[in-house]
This record gives C-alpha cells, structure tokens and sequence, in this order.
C-alpha cells in the first residue's frame, strides 16, 4: 500500500535556472508567487474550468466509446486540433448539451442510449460492411469482462464470491484489480499500471475459450443447488417454463419457435430417459444445465449487438 501525501513546504527547482517555478496549469495563468493553499486545487479549478476546451469534450469522447466501442475522437485520449472528431457537428452539439444541463453524466447517458445511433442494427448492408467510424450501422462488441461475468452471476442467480467483500457484490463494484479473478484476468480486465485505456483488451484468446468450456465459472455456478438450475428443478418446471426463463434472463427475448422446439426436444428427451426411475434424476438437470451453457457461451450473450 503506497500512501501520498503533499509536502507542507519544499519546492521543485527548475532543473537548469535553479529558481522554483509558479504553479501554472496548461495554457492557463500562473498562481501568485505567494500562493500558500493546495496546489491540487488550481489543478483542479483548471480542469473544470469553462475556458478549458478539453474537459468537456474529453468526458463526452470516453462516455461515448463506453457505448459504441470507439469514441468521436479516436484514439480517444488523444485530443488535438490535428486529430479531429469523425463528426465534429454532433460532438460540438453533445459538448454544447452536456455544459447546458451542468455536465450531468446521467443526461449524457440517457441522451446516447436513446439516440437514433444507438438504436441502429448491428447488421450491415451492402456497401457499409467495413463502416467503423462513422455510425452507419452497430459495430458488434463483446462485453467487458468485469461485466460479462456480473451478467453470468445474474443469469445462474449464483453470485461471484470476492474475499473481503460481502455477499452479493459484483465485479464492477470491485475497486481495483488487486481482487485475484482468473476470469476476469481471462477476459482482458486491466491491470491498472498505467493511466491508458489500452490496457483493458476485448481480444479473443485461448485461455477465454477455456474459461467456457470447461473453466469452473460458469459449470460451477450452474451446478449449485442455490442456483437457477437448482431452483427449477425443485419448482418442476415445466419444459417451456425452463425455456422461456433460460431465454428472458440471459437475452432478453422470448425464443424463436424453431429454437422453443429445438431446446424442447432436448429437455423432453431428458424426461423420457429419467421416467420414474429416481436414480436417473441427474440426467434431467444435465440437460438444464446443457441449456444454459450453451445459451452462456454464445455470441448473442457473449456480444453487445
């Protein structure tokens, strides 16, 4: 654990006229050579400053790429008169939005979520296939991991245990990645040893394939008896009951009737090997469970579409 704290006195010299230099935040005036308060605080004046013109479109650029996977300004923390936005029209409008409601996060958030942007399909048509920048149709993105693994804990109803924490907290509740996680190690959670964004990856790899295929996150969140596997097993739901919870939980959608038929067949086979022989019970669960992982492992829940 590193604890900083700031000097009471001391300044840092310039290294070659050897006089301290005032403090004097990018592009602005500098402090009064008496100053004697924190000197955080003119950082930080500065910063939220209105006349600074890269705090506004800076928090607005990195709200933006947390929803569409790259922001108006790419790279997003690279702002500069040479590197402008791919629509300087709606990035002036959101900027110009964000400062009239008082830089309200939430309004910014609600206004891209509702947005005609937002809402477009992630399935292109001829001639915008290889379209990544400027908004013609959704770009497919898979979920970060600190939120793919809440997602599966919600879907098992079986929550990740973190040492130190109490029951029930999730991933992105954790406040560093000091938390030992090999899934989310797996699935590109960052590090934090530097300030850039590029240390978090959505690369696939070999040791996320694992993780799903037979890793113990998702089997053995579904082998719990406190689980949703569990809990419909005791309730004896029937076939389209599993179904239709298996579908509404991990995609929000009802199932198509080709896959209700599909995955019916599978659990209703299940039935026919169990018949009244209890010792055969555990086929019937397995099946349930072959439901989930494979509804857990695909594109539509592994992707933001």
């Amino acid at each position: 654990e590193v604890i900083v704290t700031p000097a009471p006195s001391g300044e840092v010299l310039h290294p070659r006229k050897g006089v301290a230099m005032s403090p004097q935040p990018l592009d602005s005036m500098a402090a009064p050579s008496d100053f004697q308060g924190d000197r955080r605080g003119l950082f930080a004046d500065w910063l939220a400053s209105p006349t600074n013109p890269y705090f506004d479109r800076a928090i607005v650029n990195r709200v933006w790429k947390n929803f569409f996977g790259r922001g108006l300004i790419d790279p997003e923390d690279d702002l500069r008169a040479s590197n402008p936005a791919s629509d300087e029209v709606l990035m002036n409008w959101l900027v110009n939005d964000f400062r009239a409601h008082r830089r309200d996060i939430r309004h910014l958030i609600r206004t891209i979520m509702s947005s005609a942007c937002y809402s477009r399909s992630s399935e292109p048509i001829p001639g915008n296939e290889h379209d990544f920048k400027f908004l013609s149709h959704y770009v497919p993105r898979r979920l970060p991991a600190e939120v793919l693994l809440d997602a599966i804990s919600r879907v098992t109803e079986v929550p990740e245990a973190y040492p130190g924490y109490p029951a029930g907290w999730r991933s992105l509740q954790l406040p560093d990645a000091q938390v030992a996680n090999s899934f989310l190690s797996s699935f590109g959670r960052p590090e934090r040893l530097s300030t850039c964004s590029c240390e978090r990856s959505a690369e696939p790899s070999i040791s996320q394939a694992l993780s799903l295929a037979n890793g113990g996150t998702v089997n053995e969140k579904l082998k719990k008896d406190h689980g949703v596997v569990g809990r419909l097993v005791r309730e004896k739901a029937s076939d389209s009951q599993i179904v239709g919870t298996l579908f509404l939980s991990a995609l929000g959608r009802e199932p198509s009737e080709s896959e209700r038929k599909t995955f019916g067949q599978v659990l209703s086979e299940a039935r026919a090997t169990v018949g009244t022989d209890p010792e055969k019970a555990q086929i019937f669960r397995e099946a349930i469970e072959d439901l989930y992982w494979s509804t857990l492992t695909s594109r539509e829940f592994l992707f933001n579409h």
